[in-house]
């Protein structure tokens, strides 16, 4: 009996080792051979498909560093308000719009306590994050997105990836290369992840972040991840950055603030509803001058993302260092 159990494992391992082992995880693409979608289709989705997101709870990790709580509110193109906390005490805060940026650092190492601000610069973001993006490119990938290299560009490569599940698309400008990961889900394309290279003058590519969406799933009315992962060289290190949503409020109310303001000057009363024509002023008067345009006055700032000093030293503009 012994032996023939023993036996019996033995044949088990002869069957499953007799299975290609690239097969063991496989992910199928949701579509026939030489069905794939066309890049447009795919370059079509790269822009985030909400116009605002608020986090009340997520975690944030720099590294190895211990997990902060991370809350935040953005708005495209390129308005965001975020603070991290550890322990319930405020560690760091960044708002940054299209007049200018602020942040206060009450605990974080490596900077002065105190309150910065100047006009629109992309070094703050480093310190809420731990890496350089543009805002336009932080707006873009916490929204659900990507950031996507500049035109003209070309397509160079697009596959499937078995191990992940996504559909590979990679583009190639003078500056550089990107490579986009889409993810199918919900019977739609969404963006899972990005990596950009830039290139040299000699041509040599060089990473500078890489970025993944994972765990998409429906919030509301659209897709967004439960958790994102970024990463880029640092040296022979690599910096990390995980953040683990607990609660994403897509589109919120923001006010009357944050809507454009409209073209439509209203209803016209009496005085103003007909100009005057030639037939209607004296034969001797001189044709009135044509009144300067009134300047466009500065599109106000919600004030969900202005930040104040709350009392800390002002240390003046981080990024003019």
């Amino acid at each position: 009996m012994r032996a023939h159990r023993v036996l019996s494992l033995v044949a088990w391992l002869a069957l499953i080792s007799a299975v290609p082992a690239c097969r063991i995880g496989r992910i199928e693409a949701p579509y026939a051979v030489g069905q794939a979608p066309a890049p447009a289709q795919l370059l079509a989705v790269v822009a985030p498909r909400i116009d605002a997101l608020q986090v009340p709870a997520a975690k944030v990790r720099v590294g190895r560093s211990p997990a902060g709580n991370l809350m935040f509110l953005a708005q495209k193109p390129g308005r965001f308000s975020g603070q991290v906390q550890i322990a319930g005490r405020e560690l760091i805060s960044l708002a940054f719009h299209e007049q200018g940026y602020a942040l206060r650092n009450v605990a974080a190492d490596g900077l002065d306590i105190g309150f910065y601000s100047g006009p629109p610069a992309d070094c703050a973001i480093r310190r809420l994050i731990g890496v350089p993006f543009a805002k336009e490119e932080l707006i873009a990938l916490v929204l659900g997105g990507s950031p996507q290299i500049a035109a003209p560009f070309e397509v160079i490569d697009q596959h499937w990836d078995r191990k992940l599940g996504h559909e590979v698309l990679r583009l190639r400008n003078p500056g550089g290369e990107q490579e986009l990961r889409f993810a199918w889900t919900a019977g739609a394309w969404w963006v899972a992840g990005s990596t950009l290279w830039t290139r040299d003058a000699n041509g040599a590519l060089t990473r500078v972040w890489t970025v993944l969406h994972e765990d998409l799933r429906p919030v509301d009315s659209t897709i967004l991840p439960a958790r994102t992962r970024i990463s880029r060289p640092d040296g022979r290190r690599e910096e990390r950055v995980t953040i683990t949503y607990s609660t994403q409020l897509p589109n919120p109310d923001l006010g009357d603030a944050a809507t454009p303001e409209s073209d439509d000057e209203g209803w016209e009363d009496e005085d103003s509803a007909e100009p005057p024509t030639d037939a209607d002023a004296p034969a001797d008067a001189a044709p009135a001058p044509t009144p300067a345009p009134a300047p466009t006055p500065p599109r106000t700032i919600p004030p969900q993302f202005i930040l104040d000093s709350s009392g800390l030293p002002s240390r003046g503009d981080l990024c003019r260092r």
